[in-house]
């Protein structure tokens, strides 16, 4: 024990020692109303900013996170007065998630507002979940055996697929087996915002429920029983791609620059608010799913994952961080069960984290998930260049023709004028 201790005193004194050179935050948005509807008028007053918005729980959960990365960063790691050089704020466009960020940014700095960056719903493959990609309807028909009626629906919308597998999750549950047409998504959020809830939603229901709308999520986030790796890549990919590039930059910055003539500071603390089913993917891809939120069951409202770089004695390691309760400030270091990091330390060398995930990353998830879409407009693109040279060609027979009739023509003219000029002289 008295081994174990020093041990612990050591890592202590050695990270207060370390040099934070860079910190990624992703979370959830904070708790939201039901997407579709709710199940009673009290829970309708309740989530009175309508449906999918978030609530005053939510906006409350917002303040946590934003205090806790407050107490953390600001002042000891970013300016107090905000400057936007050093800050990256970046949200899914969707409104839950923007105003969970706005709340957390108004939160770390009192005077001053982040500003948040964002894009279009479509194109945004950095913090929206794709689910409409060409090659997930086959994987979806291994998995339900779809008709091509279903195919037809589900390439229309996506989460008749979910339903499916919410479906088929209630029919093995014994305890909800019987309760598959129920609002299971909106009794979860009425019962977790403290509203009456039919009598049958008892706990045991309750908790069964999560483990059967983690399944729904499961097969649209391409995790659990229903992995896939590319699935993974093209929701998740692109912002695991960002993290670990930005990390190896922020490395030879410093590494650079040890006598201090250039600054390494422009977006050194970087915050990103999304979804569950890519916070889901995020995880399976570090390999810290199960361990941080149990076999089946799905993140909570604002559930927070900090990726922290630091350099000790110049040598660059990285720390992972999970935060689970959206009532608490703990954060669970998770770093010895990161894919790729040493099992028993408690740093990762940066070399090992950034080489973690390389089945899971892309540069181009569009091109990975309109894959067909994408050739067909690379054949049509073929074509017009085709057509633009056959009509170039053309043009210029054209022009060939026309020049070589002209000088037939005065050629032919030329010769009659020669004749009858011999035929005078003679």
């Amino acid at each position: 024990m008295r081994v174990l201790f020093y041990v612990f005193l050591f890592v202590i004194f050695a990270l207060s020692q370390a040099q934070l050179i860079s910190v990624h935050v992703i979370f959830r948005h904070g708790a939201r109303a039901p997407v579709l509807n709710v199940t009673s008028e009290e829970a309708k007053s309740y989530f009175y900013r309508g449906l999918g918005q978030l609530t005053d729980q939510g906006v409350e959960q917002a303040r946590l996170i934003g205090k806790l990365l407050k107490d953390r960063y600001v002042n000891t790691f970013v300016d107090a007065r905000m400057l936007p050089t050093q800050l990256l704020f970046r949200s899914s466009p969707v409104e839950r998630c923007l105003m969970t960020i706005q709340t957390v940014g108004n939160t770390m700095f009192l005077n001053s507002t982040p500003p948040v960056q964002t894009v279009a719903k479509p194109d945004d493959f950095l913090l929206v979940p794709k689910l409409d990609c060409d090659f997930q309807i086959d994987e979806w028909t291994n998995f339900f055996n779809l008709t091509e009626d279903d195919k037809k629906q589900a390439k229309k919308n996506p989460w008749f697929i979910s339903e499916k597998a919410l479906r088929r999750a209630t029919a093995a549950s014994q305890t909800l087996q019987l309760r598959s047409d129920e609002n299971l998504p909106a009794l979860i959020l009425e019962k977790e915002a403290g509203l009456a809830v039919p009598s049958w939603f008892n706990e045991e229901a309750y908790k069964e429920s999560r483990t059967v709308f983690y399944k729904a999520l499961a097969v649209m986030a391409s995790v659990g029983e229903y992995k896939s790796s590319k699935g993974i890549r093209v929701k998740t990919g692109l912002l695991l791609d960002k993290i670990l590039n930005d990390i190896q930059e922020k490395v030879r910055c410093h590494q650079k620059n040890q006598k201090g003539h250039i600054s390494c500071d422009r977006h050194k603390l970087q915050v990103f608010s999304t979804h569950d089913l890519l916070i889901l993917p995020f995880l399976e891809a570090l390999g810290i799913r199960e361990e941080t939120l149990g076999k089946d069951l799905p993140p909570e409202f604002l559930s927070t994952i900090i990726i922290e770089t630091m350099l000790l004695d110049g040598i660059p390691f990285v720390k992972v961080f999970y935060r689970h309760d959206p009532h608490d400030v703990t954060l669970r270091d998770m770093t010895r069960f990161v894919r790729n990091c040493p099992p028993k330390q408690p740093l990762c060398p940066v070399d090992l984290f950034t080489s973690c995930c390389g089945e899971f990353i892309t540069a181009d998830p569009r091109k990975e998930c309109y894959e067909e879409e994408t050739n067909q407009q690379l054949h049509d693109w073929t074509m017009t260049t085709l057509s633009w040279i056959l009509f170039g060609i053309s043009v210029f027979l054209l022009v060939v023709l026309i020049i070589m009739s002209y000088l037939a023509v005065r050629y032919k003219n030329r010769s009659v004028v020669t004749i009858k000029k011999v035929c005078l002289e003679n």
